[in-house]
């Protein structure tokens, strides 16, 4: 796969208000990330507890590291544990 990588995570989170709160809190040392475009955040319009993410990354390599880092870097531990279920997750060209 060349160009572009979009990453697509639905997940469910314990409480919409302090998920919202760690979510803009982390996306700034997540815009560091080798490779970050740019990233959309929704809420679901049925569900107040379901989150989705779209993510560009310029390359899947960089999408997958990026991926990693956020599961075991420190300041991404508050959103993280926001997380009760992950939906789904893929990456798209």
């Amino acid at each position: 796969m060349s160009g572009h990588c979009i990453e697509v995570v639905v997940y469910r989170v314990k409480n919409a208000q302090t998920a919202e709160a760690a979510r803009r809190n982390v996306r700034p040392h997540v815009e560091t990330f080798p490779g970050f475009l740019g990233w959309h955040a929704m809420t679901s319009a049925d569900d107040p507890l379901v989150f989705t993410d779209i993510v560009t990354w310029r390359s899947l390599a960089e999408a997958r590291a990026a991926g990693e880092r956020v599961m075991s870097d420190p300041a991404c531990a508050p959103f993280m544990a926001e997380i009760v279920e992950v939906v789904s997750a893929g990456h798209y060209a």
